[in-house]
C-alpha cells in the first residue's frame, strides 16, 4: 500500500471513531420518550400547543433543565444530573410569564402581563392594592412527580395530560334602554387569580383586576375573558375560595355624543361558585335620553374615554 493509501486509512479510521463516540455521546445520559395528551374541556377553545411545549427536568437537588419538544411529544435527553420529576407546559402564550424555575417544581407558578391600561378609578377604590392585569393566554400543564431510574442510552415513557390552568368567563351586559347610543365599550373585572402554581394549578390568595375590551350586539355588551379563576382555590381537593372575596364588574361605554358612561356591578355571588369558568350576565342596564342627547356638544380634545359618569348596580 502506498504511502498516501495508507494516510487516507488513517484517516478514515480515525473520523470512524469520532462519529461512533459522537453517537455515543449523544445519547450518554438516560431520556424520556413524552407523549403528550390534552383535557381540553368541551367548552375551551382548541388545545394550544401550535408554539411548542416546554419540557423542564428537575433533577434530585431540584435544579431545573429546560428542553423543548412539539405538541404531540417528543424525546427529551436528561443529560448528566438526571430527572426526577418533570414538569411541561405549552410556550405559546404571549402574555403569559413562567417564573420560579430554579427554586423547584413546586415552586414555578404563571401570571399575565400588566393591564394595558388602568383600572377604573372605581375598581380602584373598592378594591385597594389589587395589580392590574391582562387576561392571559390559554395555559396548559402537567407535573409529573417521579422518574423511574433509567440506564445510560435508555428511554423511560412518559404520558404526559395536559390540563388546563386558564379559564374562560362569558360576561354578558344586558341593556334594557339606550343601546343604540352605544358606539365602544370596555370592561374590567376585580378580585381575580393574580398567579397559578403549574404543578398542582392552586392559586394563591393574591388578587387582580382584569381589563379587556367587548363587543356589541342585540341590546348587550359581551366578553370572553381568560383568567386563572379565583383566587385561593386548590383543584381536586378543598375548595379554599374565601367566601369573603368580593367581585366588582365595571362596564365603560363610549356614546355616540363623544360622552362615556361606568357601570359598576358587584357580582360576588355569582362569582363564588364559578371558580374556574362560567357565565356572568348583569340586566336592566340602561342609557338615559338624557345621557345620549347632544345638548352638551363634542369636545374633540377630550380623550375617547373621558367625562366619565359612575353608576352603581349593587345586586
Amino acid at each position: 500500500m502506498s504511502r498516501q493509501h495508507r494516510n487516507i486509512a488513517a484517516a478514515l479510521a480515525v473520523l470512524s471513531l469520532i462519529s461512533c463516540r459522537e453517537s455515543l455521546c449523544y445519547n450518554h445520559f438516560g431520556s424520556a420518550d413524552v407523549e403528550i395528551s390534552w383535557d381540553t374541556p368541551p367548552d375551551s377553545p382548541s388545545a394550544p400547543g401550535s408554539g411548542g411545549i416546554t419540557v423542564i427536568t428537575f433533577n434530585e437537588d431540584g435544579q431545573p433543565t429546560e428542553s423543548f419538544i412539539s405538541p404531540g411529544g417528543g424525546t427529551v435527553n436528561f443529560g448528566q444530573g438526571g430527572a426526577s420529576s418533570i414538569l411541561i407546559y405549552n410556550n405559546d402564550t404571549y402574555s403569559v410569564g413562567v417564573y420560579g424555575q430554579a427554586d423547584g417544581p413546586e415552586a414555578v407558578w404563571a401570571t399575565s402581563t400588566e393591564g394595558s391600561r388602568p383600572a377604573p378609578d372605581e375598581i380602584n377604590k373598592k378594591h385597594p392594592g389589587e395589580i392590574c392585569l391582562n387576561p392571559p393566554d390559554i395555559l396548559y400543564a402537567a407535573y409529573i412527580p417521579y422518574i423511574a431510574d433509567v440506564g445510560s442510552h435508555e428511554a423511560a415513557a412518559v404520558q404526559a395530560d395536559l390540563h388546563p390552568l386558564v379559564f374562560t368567563y362569558e360576561i354578558r351586559y344586558e341593556f334594557e334602554h339606550g343601546f343604540d347610543n352605544i358606539t365602544d365599550a370596555r370592561g374590567a373585572i376585580s378580585g381575580m387569580a393574580e398567579k397559578v402554581y403549574l404543578y398542582n394549578g392552586y392559586t394563591p390568595y393574591d388578587a387582580a383586576t382584569l381589563v379587556f375590551d367587548c363587543r356589541l350586539g342585540q341590546n348587550a355588551v359581551t366578553a370572553s375573558v381568560t383568567s386563572f379563576g379565583t383566587p385561593g382555590y386548590l383543584p381536586g381537593g378543598e375548595t379554599a375560595t374565601r367566601v369573603t372575596q368580593s367581585h366588582t364588574l365595571n362596564l365603560e361605554v363610549m356614546l355616540a355624543n363623544g360622552k362615556s358612561k361606568q357601570f359598576n356591578i358587584d357580582i360576588s355571588e355569582q362569582m363564588h361558585p364559578q371558580p374556574r369558568g362560567g357565565n356572568i350576565t348583569v340586566t336592566k342596564l340602561r342609557i338615559e335620553d338624557s345621557d345620549a342627547g347632544n345638548d352638551a356638544g363634542f369636545d374633540t380634545d377630550v380623550d375617547d374615554w373621558g367625562n366619565n359618569e359612575e353608576i352603581e348596580f349593587p345586586l
